[in-house]
Formats: C-alpha cells, sequence, structure tokens
C-alpha cells in the first residue's frame, strides 16, 4: 500500500530534522572559533634566568702554628738560662774587709778602692743572688803602680794567681779576666797574697 506523504504537521513531537542538526553543530563551532580569534591568549611570564652568584676568591687560609721542629725543640731544651752579669764595688758596705782599707780615688769607679791587701789583710767580696751554678767570667778593675801578686778563690776553693802590672800608675784602673766556678746562690769571691802585698781592688764583674 501506498503510505500518504509525511507533512510537517504530521511530524511526530520531540523529533527534529537531520539537517537542522547538522546546521546547529556547525554554527556551535563557529561561534567557539570567533570567540578564540578575539580573547587574547593567556601571556604567560617566560621564567627568569637563573641567578648566577659571582665566584668569590677563596679565603685566604688562616695560619696555623707549625710544629716546631725536632732540631728547635731541642735547642729550646737544652739552651742555658741566660746569666746577667753581676757587679759589685770593693767598697760596699756588704764586702768583708780583714785589714784592707777604703781609699778615696777620683778616678775609680764609685770613687774609691779597696787597698793594703797583702799578708793578713784581705778583702771578700760578696755575689748575691747567682741563679745557677756554672764558669763565669770574673772580670777584676784594680790599680797598681808596680807588678803585685793577686790571689784570688771563689768560697776558698781553687787558689788563682795573677801576677800583674796594670798602668802602673794608682790612679789609672787596669782590669784583668779569668774564669772561675761560681755556685748558685750567694757566693764570696776572697782577693789576698800571703807573700807579699796586692794590687788595690776597685770593681768586679761576674758575667
Amino acid at each position: 500500500m501506498d503510505r500518504p506523504p509525511v507533512t510537517a504537521g504530521d511530524r511526530p513531537a520531540g523529533s527534529r530534522p537531520i539537517a537542522g542538526r547538522r546546521l546547529g553543530w556547525a554554527a556551535l563551532f563557529a561561534a567557539l572559533a570567533a570567540t578564540a580569534a578575539f580573547v587574547p591568549p593567556l601571556v604567560m611570564p617566560s621564567p627568569e634566568p637563573p641567578t648566577v652568584a659571582a665566584a668569590s676568591p677563596p679565603a685566604a687560609a688562616a695560619p696555623s702554628p707549625s710544629a716546631p721542629s725536632p732540631a728547635a725543640s731541642l735547642s729550646a731544651v737544652v739552651s742555658p738560662r741566660g746569666f746577667v752579669p753581676i757587679t759589685r764595688h770593693a767598697a760596699d758596705p756588704a764586702n768583708l774587709r780583714n785589714g784592707a782599707r777604703i781609699i778615696e780615688c777620683p778616678s775609680c769607679e764609685g770613687g774609691s778602692r779597696v787597698g793594703y791587701i797583702g799578708g793578713p789583710n784581705t778583702l771578700a767580696i760578696r755575689v748575691p743572688d747567682v741563679p745557677a751554678a756554672g764558669t763565669r767570667t770574673l772580670t777584676v778593675t784594680y790599680e797598681t803602680a808596680e807588678p803585685r801578686t793577686l790571689m784570688v778563690t771563689v768560697n776558698d776553693g781553687p787558689v788563682h794567681t795573677l801576677n800583674l802590672t796594670g798602668a802602673r800608675d794608682w790612679l789609672i784602673p787596669a782590669r784583668v779576666d779569668l774564669r772561675v766556678h761560681v755556685p748558685a746562690g750567694t757566693s764570696w769571691i776572697r782577693f789576698f797574697n800571703d807573700a807579699g802585698s796586692a794590687p788595690d781592688i776597685n770593681a768586679i764583674r761576674v758575667g
């Protein structure tokens, strides 16, 4: 049987022509494209390049105490203690003058000397506060106008005999050096001449 043609008035409710649906989708896509064309793209800020810290110069190494060499350590251990020279005047009241006398002498150290040494007369000069025992140089300042013999002993130890000529003038000091052993602490240096007159003594220096 022949079906009668379907008219618009005969289309079921809710139905839509296929061509109309296609036109609707095409219009939607066109609208989206137009929107994309007029909306500026979102510009993302470009990342800043990483900051590179300037290389600082290497810090100077702190000086560290160097270890002493074995030779330096040994030297520090075995070096003798420094000795400060000791000077004493013959006319000092702390000395012992057994028969010897103080004589004024303008040209002598301290303005005086000790004379009349010899025979029973002796002079003992006190040397205090010697820090350490050892062999020291004893310098004797004396005066004589003629050759004389002087005997020297430290704490009644070995006797040193000196034959002295001096400056051959009682007003001109002369000096003589000898090596003596001086104990630590206080010592007495004695001057004498058992066989005759000795030179006059002005001062001594232990160094």
